[in-house]
């Protein structure tokens, strides 16, 4: 009897070191959804991240969450359906709509902004809307104007360019990021319409595609459940201005999820218009910029990716697809929260395979 005890544990102590020695056992190993949702933990234990996060693999949802307070002074805490402000994030819904309208041929981006825009002064005549999309008009910003303040309008911005008569440098020689030519954009859409901005993204996109949470901006809608921003946990530093196209709009990730799925089906424009979306700006000297029409542009090892940051009073904002593999990486925080790149990176080498375990990564 003691001679098969020993027996049996001199089997079992071989073969215990033949499996670690070859290696992780399949059936314990961690999947992608754990490994991101270990990684978004560390990151609200000890970098502060507050915010909602969801990942896309092939087209499919791997991991979705929130983490953290929507409200810091009533301690509310987030949910799925609480809508951050989404920033610059918003470009990518008024350039998506004005190549629509162009399928539509109720506009042409060759069409100066002055076709829709008659009273702008004489000197805008050369600015196309191409121009705008690409932020190479010579527009200037009008958070450079100082007139970004607390309900400032589309209306404010378009008066106050009419009287600056003057652009800041000649249209397609120059790339200088412009809120302002967003705006325009935006009045643009209007007079292409005959409908309100609000209502045209509500009717054309929100509604179509099921963005339950999703809306714009304004004095009644500010009313309306949303996430707060915040510059540090006890200080308050909400979004309130009354822009539209730049920014102006709130939504959830799984918001943004249905949107960009939407989008690269070819349900709101064709897969030849998208091309021409994401499609890196040629400047006037021949220069390449890797921003196309509300999208930066790149590269990565599995192909081409399009991505766009957003930031705005305490909210910080991420989104990417990568369009080779079908990936797509939504970040919304409301904290100031500084390290999104960070976290990105980290989240692509998951999906790509290039973590399978985060403690062994930390220590390279």
């Amino acid at each position: 009897m003691v001679l098969k005890l020993k027996l049996f544990f001199i089997l079992l102590i071989s073969s215990t070191a033949f499996v670690c020695g070859q290696g992780r056992v399949e059936e314990f190993a961690l999947t992608k959804g754990d490994l991101i949702e270990d990684l978004i933990f560390d990151y609200y234990d000890n970098k502060g991240f507050n915010g909602s996060i969801l990942v896309v693999e092939d087209d499919q949802i791997v991991y979705e969450n929130t983490f953290g307070f929507a409200d810091f002074e009533n301690e509310e805490p987030l949910d799925r359906d609480l809508p951050f402000y989404l920033a610059s994030l918003a470009k990518q819904f008024t350039a998506a709509s004005i190549l629509r309208l162009s399928e539509q041929n109720k506009l042409s981006l060759e069409d100066p902004v002055t076709k829709f825009l008659p009273l702008m002064p004489g000197t805008f005549d050369v600015v196309k809307i191409r121009h705008l999309l690409s932020h190479t008009s010579g527009v200037p910003d009008y958070f450079t104007m100082g007139i970004a303040e607390n309900g400032t309008t589309n209306m404010d911005v378009y008066e106050a360019l009419v009287k600056r008569k003057y652009l800041d440098f000649k249209p397609g020689y120059k790339f200088q990021y412009s809120n302002s030519g967003y705006v325009l954009l935006a009045m643009v859409i209007q007079v292409a319409t005959g409908q309100t901005i609000d209502r045209y993204f509500h009717e054309e996109i929100f509604d179509r595609f099921n963005m339950q949470n999703a809306f714009v901006f304004t004095t009644t809608s500010s009313l309306n459940p949303r996430v707060k921003g915040y510059t540090s946990r006890f200080r308050s530093n909400d979004y309130n201005l009354l822009t539209v196209g730049d920014g102006g709009i709130y939504a959830t990730a799984y918001d943004l999820y249905k949107w960009e799925q939407a989008l690269n089906s070819g349900e709101f424009i064709k897969k030849e218009t998208l091309n021409e979306l994401y499609k890196p700006l040629v400047l006037e000297n021949g220069r390449v910029r890797n921003y196309a029409y509300g999208w930066e542009t790149g590269n990565n090892l599995q192909g081409k990716l399009v991505y766009h940051t957003g930031g705005l009073a305490g909210f910080r904002t991420y989104l990417e697809r990568q369009l080779g593999t079908r990936n797509s990486i939504i970040i919304l925080t409301n904290n100031s929260f500084s390290q999104i790149l960070e976290l990105r990176n980290t989240l692509v080498k998951i999906l790509d395979g290039r973590i399978d375990n985060l403690e062994e990564d930390s220590k390279k």
